[in-house]
This record gives structure tokens, sequence and C-alpha cells, in this order.
């Protein structure tokens, strides 16, 4: 995982390890239904053919569409879940296959405190904390999963006294 830099711009994306538990989601619905099926097979004469052809395989039938659903609509949030920093502002975007004009910007200007939470060893390890961006009037915003957020912390104070010294010289 690394920071996109093109043009100005620095597009920051969520840690890998959101598709990896993402996955696991995905075969653990898998693995339940694959169970099933051959509890089903296995002990077909003992159990009732009722119970295995309108609850067992509808059952099953339901688990794998929402293991394949819930992979797809995941992987349609990982990617379109964004934080763009740009030389005056820090636009965030939050779209899914349902919300897709959920874009915010963010003014360096308004921004007071830039700080990053990390809990447990875990997080520590694979580097995926918490950037925390505290702006006027009390108002807080939490990124989760970043991928080493201390150096899109410093990037964004950079950029930040930077656009105030341009501020300031056109003055």
């Amino acid at each position: 995982m690394k920071y996109y830099e093109k043009d100005g711009y620095i597009l920051v994306r969520k840690h890998w390890i959101i598709t990896l538990f993402n996955y696991s989601k995905f075969f653990f619905f898998l693995w339940i239904s694959f169970l099933l099926v051959y509890i089903a097979l296995r002990f077909q004469e003992s159990l009732w053919y009722e119970l295995v052809t309108f609850v067992i395989f509808p059952v099953v039938f339901v688990f794998i569409n929402y293991a394949f659903l819930k992979l797809i609509l995941e992987n349609i949030r990982y990617f379109n879940d964004l934080l763009i920093l740009k030389e005056n502002s820090v636009i965030v975007i939050k779209t899914s296959l349902i919300d897709t004009d959920n874009v915010e910007i963010i003014d360096l200007d308004k921004i007071t405190k830039i700080d990053t939470t990390m809990t447990w060893i875990i997080p520590n390890l694979l580097a995926y904390w918490d950037l925390v961006l505290e702006q006027f009037k009390d108002r807080t915003r939490i990124f989760h999963h970043i991928y080493k957020p201390y150096r899109l912390a410093n990037l964004i104070k950079e950029a930040k006294s930077s656009y105030e010294k341009e501020k300031n010289s056109l003055k």
C-alpha cells in the first residue's frame, strides 16, 4: 500500500487489511454453506427429505448469495472510500452502490488539530491507525484504517503551513 501522488494531489485509500477481512467473511460464509451441504448429503437418510429440501438447501442458497453480495458491496465501498489531499483542501469521498454523491471538502484553514490514534498491537504491527482531524466548532472527523496515518498527518501539516504562508504573502 502506498500513497498515490499525481499532479499536485495525494490520493489515500484505506489499508489493504480491510480487503483481507472482507475475503475472510466471504470464505467463512462459503465454509458454512459447504458444511451444511455436506451434512445434508451425508446424513440424507436419517434427516427428513422435507428438512433437506425445504430448509437446508434454501439456507445454503441464501448464505452463498449473501456472501457474494456482501463481498461485492464491500469491495465497492473499499475502492470508493478515498481521501484526496490538494494544496488547499482535503477532499473526502465516501461513496457506495446506493450513495453515489457523498463528497466533502475540508478547507485547510478549518483544520485546527491533526492527530493519529491506534488501539491494540495488531494495528501497530500492520500500520493501520485512525487519522483524527479536528475542525472549528468542535467538529471532529475520524478516518479509520489509514495506512501510516502519521505520514498523511505530516503531509497535511506541510500543506497547511505552505498554504498559510502563501495566503499571508498575498495580503
